[in-house]
């Protein structure tokens, strides 16, 4: 049994070891994280990211000091996290804390910056109020600046200041050439695609020449809903630059339709990229998805003396919402997709498939061609084959000594706004989808790591 002297040693030993190891990780600049998600550990590329730094970087945030609880837990996350960026840059991340809530002026500041209010519930003796929190950031480094809106407990905090703080070191932006000639739509079809991509990237009309090997000025290129025949020479071009370790991201509608026809089929489509993508490791299988969960289409609908229109399903536009744990697909809550086909792997094991969006457990795959009624009642024994494939990346040197990236969609208008007047909204996961496949491709997501969730949207460039 122990004695009091020796537990009063013991416990004072205990101090003395605690104090030393504080020293020491002062002096030489290293913590030591024992929670067990690993959240204070910074992953390789931040790390290098932020001992490259060319210059300071300013973050001001943006908090509610008196906020409920549940909210301050990001408060004290960011915080901590920004006091690792300080001590892994050696100082190049400086940082500031600023509470709107004390004055008028702070609140127009912090709202000028890109950081709104957000309402939040609170008791207070008993009794339910309403609050007005704010919890978001600014990134500056010399005239750049990248604002964070809201920061919210448990989203990946590294990967969004990490990516702002990148955006902001970033002297030039790497060029995505965005293939046109095919009868692709035209930059100005694709805004919210281009906006989405432009915080990051320098995106740029581009075509490919039968005799000229394809730029390497471009990091990337983006080929989104071709309708025309691709010639063959031009797919040696497009391998020659995969060959060099470049990537790739397809958009592709195998599936061609036209909902105003009166009488409307849906059939597929050739363009040559068919039998290319399956010498790159993907097949598309000659048949039409149908999901039961699926997109709506308004139909004219007799009611009494009247034709009004009317929101029905539709299983030819699935509702992708199951997704693969990979950097391209984590945390998109869901996708929309019209007229597509399933994804197979091919060719030999040199080439990595990799699946990564997948329609519903009750889907079908159809032989086409498919004549359709918009107004045909379905059933739960029209879904029988299970979860289809409509996404894929394929890793793979491709003849080259580099390893390269080629990612594809089996529909290619999922990130077309159009020209009209105004151009269709699209939801927001169609964006993220090519936006996280471009960074892929590109090795921008290397921040993400294998779990990382692109949790944030709206970040703008003043």
């Amino acid at each position: 049994m122990r004695t009091r002297g020796q537990l009063l040693r013991n416990t004072l030993l205990l101090i003395a070891a605690l104090v030393l190891v504080n020293l020491i990780g002062q002096r030489f600049n290293f913590r030591w994280d024992v929670t067990t998600d690993q959240r204070y550990s910074l992953s390789p590329s931040t790390v290098k990211l932020l001992q490259s730094l060319p210059e300071a970087v300013t973050v001001s945030a943006y908090f509610t000091e008196k906020m409920p609880p549940d909210l301050a837990i990001a408060r004290q996350d960011f915080k901590e996290l920004l006091v690792e960026y300080a001590a892994v840059s050696k100082g190049k991340v400086v940082f500031e804390f600023t509470d709107p809530n004390q004055a008028d002026s702070l609140e127009a500041k912090a709202q000028q910056a890109g950081v709104q209010p957000l309402m939040a519930q609170t008791r207070e003796k008993d009794k339910a109020e309403s609050m007005r929190v704010y919890m978001g950031c600014t990134v500056r480094m010399g005239d750049r600046t990248s604002s964070v809106p809201v920061i919210q407990q448990g989203s990946a905090l590294e990967w969004i200041l990490s990516s702002a703080i990148k955006e902001v070191s970033i002297a030039e932006k790497p060029v995505l050439g965005l293939v046109q000639g095919h009868g692709e739509p035209p930059i100005e079809a694709l805004n919210q695609l281009v906006q989405g991509l432009s915080v990051m990237y320098s995106v740029t009309r581009m075509a490919i020449y039968d005799t000229v090997p394809i730029n390497d000025r471009f990091s990337a290129l983006l080929i989104v809903d071709p309708q025309d025949t691709f010639p063959a020479a031009q797919l040696q071009r497009i391998h020659e630059y995969l060959a060099r370790g470049k990537g790739v991201v397809i958009a592709y509608s195998a599936v061609r339709s036209d909902l105003g026809t009166t009488t409307p089929v849906a059939e597929m489509r050739y363009t040559g990229l068919e039998p290319w993508l399956e010498q790159h490791g993907v097949r598309i299988e000659q048949r039409i998805i149908t999901d039961q969960r699926c997109n709506q289409v308004q139909v004219m609908q007799q009611m009494g003396n009247f034709q009004l229109p009317v929101q029905i399903p539709f299983p030819y536009f699935p509702v992708i919402s199951s997704f693969a744990d990979h950097p391209i697909s984590s945390g998109l809550d869901a996708v929309v997709f019209q007229f597509c086909s399933p994804l197979l792997p091919a060719g030999d094991s040199t080439k990595h498939f990799s699946p990564l969006l997948f329609t519903s457990n009750k889907s079908n795959a159809l032989p086409a061609p498919q004549m359709f009624d918009v107004s045909r009642q379905w059933s739960e024994v029209d879904f029988t084959l299970g979860p289809q494939v409509v996404g894929a990346e394929v890793e793979s040197t491709f003849g080259g000594t580099a390893p390269a990236h080629l990612v594809i969609f089996s529909n290619g208008g999922f990130c077309v706004n159009g020209t009209g007047q105004p151009p269709m909204q699209l939801h927001e996961g169609n964006i993220d989808l090519m936006v996280n496949a471009v960074d892929r491709v590109t090795g921008s997501n290397d921040l993400l790591g294998s779990a990382v969730k692109r949790s944030i949207t709206a970040r703008s460039k003043n």
